[in-house]
């Protein structure tokens, strides 16, 4: 049998390192002794809290299971509205939707997407809220998203798979808008050295510790306007 070469080995370690890790705080929650929420996998996610880093494994188990997801958010500042499923097609329509009609930040327009999606929205909005005091010394008070449901293949190609928005388990998000009249928008402002376009930067960055894939003006020309937040099945940060 073959020896595990370096890479094999170095996950071997990483693996049994986290077990341990489990193993030693799961004594110590019993024994009384605090542990910050959303740190034990098999504790039930707080969307109040701040993300851990089991974030992705946290929101993989809601995308999962609706009615898990859908206490979670009932227990936020959010105002849901679960949808009925719809299918079009093999490849288009929604199950487990929640239409957003209350959230910390303003959508516009309001957001109708899957309840796991929706989690991240309210997380990643805490964090853009910290990146505009940084940035920019002032609040976030809308986002403008240009769509989360369209039946539609990826880049909206004739052929080849369809897009997470065909399931409405997508966002686009072309600007930001802030308490003193300022906005962060992605087609005019990203990749400046102003305050907005670090603003951007940072938006960007925080979105890739919550969602599965985030496309921006660095990935291709179709993305130029906008950031495409997605929890499909791949994870990339482009």
């Amino acid at each position: 049998m073959p020896r595990p070469q370096g890479g094999g080995r170095l996950a071997t370690f990483v693996a049994a390192l986290i077990a341990v890790s489990f193993v030693v705080l799961g004594y110590l929650h019993q024994y009384g002794i605090h542990i910050p929420p959303n740190t034990l996998p098999w504790e039930p996610v707080d969307l109040n809290a701040p993300p851990g880093w089991i974030a992705h494994w946290q929101l993989r188990a809601l995308s999962r299971d609706g009615e898990l997801c859908r206490a979670a958010l009932r227990a936020t500042p959010l105002a849901i509205q679960p949808l009925k499923d719809q299918r079009i097609d093999d490849a288009c329509g929604f199950e487990n939707v929640v239409r957003a009609d209350r959230s910390p930040v303003t959508f516009a327009p309001r957001t109708t997407a899957t309840c796991a999606l929706t989690a991240s929205l309210f997380w990643y909005q805490k964090a853009l809220q910290a990146a505009a005091q940084a940035q920019l010394h002032t609040r976030l008070i809308r986002i403008d998203q240009v769509g989360t449901f369209a039946c539609r293949n990826v880049n909206s190609e004739v052929t080849g798979p369809r897009s997470q928005h065909a399931t409405a388990n997508a966002i686009d998000i072309a600007a930001f808008h802030f308490a003193d009249g300022r906005s962060a928008d992605i087609e005019r402002d990203y990749g400046k050295a102003t305050p907005e376009g670090r603003f951007l930067d940072t938006a960007h960055d925080a979105a890739c510790r919550l969602f599965n894939a985030v496309l921006g003006p660095r990935y291709n020309r179709q993305h130029a306007a906008h950031f495409h937040l997605d929890m499909g099945a791949y994870r990339m940060c482009r």
